[in-house]
């Protein structure tokens, strides 16, 4: 893929329409004919980006429901043009429904042949193509029959994308030359296909990323791996001076794009770097401070604003909720259904929401998630075995808050790990400890502490091949200090 002008909002829809034929004498003909594939960008593209003649993008076919690790098509290429056309790369790579039974597609780009298992690995630490380090995903087609037209694959971001907008006043004869380094940030992570989550490991690895500055000095940009920027350092040299500054933001969001205004000023013979609040577009974006900074006068070298904020309130903070769901009293079934979490009149907590997005994105009208109890069990969000689903919990905010820690009960109908059900913190997947379920249908708590400030998002995640046994879960609540 090219990118002709990254971050930009704009619109871009792809229309990929399979161009391979088979061979009449293809193993590939005792099953349910080929698949043809049009695709479409559920997040905006940046405009300007558009598919290159030999572009690359690794699709899976599996049979409806089943774990992506037995999958019957494993990592076919296809190849797009420059119109968005998207064929097989070779007959062998062509793509045909089974013989019975419907499919599920699992799609990505760019393309690889370095998997280990389900997992891509992701490095940022060079950011000369970006294109490559825009890791796109589409899990949106399931339980397709063979008599589907043309497969509609959606893709979505999972990297995040990071803008500085330099503007510089009167007194700044010129941004060209202009460098920025990110230093002590997060360069290494994995994508698991299964699940469509990027895993950073809890002690990360992490080092310096040379953001690319165009020719006016007017725009840095990078795509970084969506996890955690406290401490990491902001490198600005211009004219042979450098100052580093905090990246203005706790953590980094899967799908968002961040993008801070950056004033430039030179004031008594020294230059002044200030970010400004920051926005979200087409990916999504999210507010950030102010801070200033100092280039230094005579003699180079720079430190940090030299008109600090004022002494910071001595008063540690106090614990406060954030926020606490427990479901509710009670929870009626409508017909013989229990309501799914998409249901808004259960919740004991406003301002919050709760969707589902795989449902969502394979446009289900029901989620396998629901809000139920039993006759020992409180109301409570139940995970049905051997099936995805996911609660996404949106609605609050932990910028400024230290200290986050999530508690919530858990429990099964049959043997199981309270691990089995992921929980994903601002787009980040966070570990669980591994931990039986001691006692079927009695709930026992869970604890994850160091969460990172700023996440606007809580999910969780429900994987069919996981969740064999089906859980129960109750009782959220998440506190921080400010």
């Amino acid at each position: 893929m090219t990118l002709k002008s990254l971050f930009l909002a704009g619109t871009a829809t792809l229309a990929l329409a399979s161009c391979s034929s088979l061979d009449d004498n293809s193993t590939w003909d005792i099953n349910g004919g080929e698949v043809k594939f049009t695709s479409y960008i559920k997040a905006h593209r940046a405009s300007g980006t558009t598919w290159a003649d030999g572009d690359a993008i690794g699709i899976y076919m599996k049979q409806n429901g089943t774990d992506l690790a037995a999958a019957t098509a494993v990592n076919k290429t296809y190849i797009t043009d420059a119109l968005g056309n998207l064929s097989a790369a070779a007959a062998d790579q062509a793509i045909s429904y089974p013989a019975a039974g419907n499919a599920d597609f699992i799609a990505y780009y760019p393309y690889t042949e370095a998997i280990n298992g389900t997992q891509i690995a992701i490095n940022v630490a060079d950011q000369s193509n970006p294109a490559a380090l825009d890791l796109l995903y589409s899990n949106n087609a399931a339980n397709v029959s063979a008599s589907t037209n043309a497969v509609n694959l959606g893709f979505t971001h999972k990297m995040a994308a990071l803008t500085f907008t330099v503007n510089a006043d009167a007194s700044v004869s010129s941004t060209t030359g202009l460098a920025v380094t990110l230093s002590g940030i997060v360069t290494e992570a994995s994508f698991d296909l299964a699940t469509g989550n990027v895993l950073v490991p809890t002690t990360p690895t992490t080092g310096s990323i040379q953001m690319n500055v165009n020719a006016a000095g007017t725009q840095a940009t990078a795509i970084v791996v969506p996890a955690s920027v406290s401490g990491v350092k902001a490198i600005f040299t211009l004219n042979g001076k450098s100052v580093e500054v905090n990246v203005p933001a706790a953590a980094l969001e899967s799908g968002k794009s961040y993008e801070y205004p950056v004033n430039i000023t030179i004031s008594g013979g020294e230059t002044f770097v200030s970010f400004g609040q920051a926005s979200i577009s087409d990916w999504t974006t999210v507010p950030g401070s102010t801070i200033d900074v100092d280039f230094g006068g005579e003699g180079g070298g720079g430190e940090v604003d030299p008109t600090p904020d004022p002494t910071p309130d001595p008063t540690p903070g106090t614990e406060q909720v954030i926020f606490e769901e427990t479901f509710g009293e009670s929870v009626e079934q409508d017909g013989k259904y229990w309501p799914s979490i998409t249901y808004d009149t259960w919740t004991s907590t406003s301002g919050l929401t709760f969707t589902d997005p795989i449902m969502e994105e394979k446009g289900w009208s029901y989620s396998n998630a629901s809000v139920r109890q039993t006759s020992t069990l409180n109301p409570h969000v139940w995970f049905a075995a051997n099936k995805d689903s996911e609660m996404k919990i949106s609605g609050f905010d932990t910028t400024g808050y230290t200290n986050l820690k999530l508690t919530y009960s858990i429990t099964a109908n049959n043997s199981g790990d309270q691990s089995d059900i992921k929980v994903v913190w601002g787009g980040v997947e966070v570990a669980v400890p591994a931990k039986a379920i001691a006692t079927t249908n009695t709930y026992q708590e869970v604890e994850l502490t160091g969460l990172t400030a700023g996440a606007t998002t809580l999910s969780f995640v429900s994987n069919a091949s996981d969740n064999t046994a089906g859980f129960r879960v109750d009782n959220i609540k998440l506190v921080g200090t400010k």
